[in-house]
């Protein structure tokens, strides 16, 4: 796969992107906040639901390779 924007993250967002569950074994949600959704987007040229569905692509990628 094509990784466009996980080389771009900071330590802690490649961390929350790859996180499968949180505490006590509850499912993890990744919800981006909206200053990285906007640096991501001015960084790539892609406007910010393009980011948002790459992140989500990139994710699915990295929980089914574990």
């Amino acid at each position: 796969m094509n990784l466009i924007i996980y080389p771009k993250l900071s330590t802690r967002s490649r961390r929350a992107l790859t996180r499968h569950a949180g505490r006590f074994g509850k499912k993890y949600t990744y919800r981006p906040k909206g200053h990285l959704l906007d640096r991501l987007s001015k960084e790539t040229g892609l406007t910010v639901s393009q980011v948002q569905s790459q992140l989500e692509k990139e994710r699915q990628y990295f929980l089914t390779s574990k």
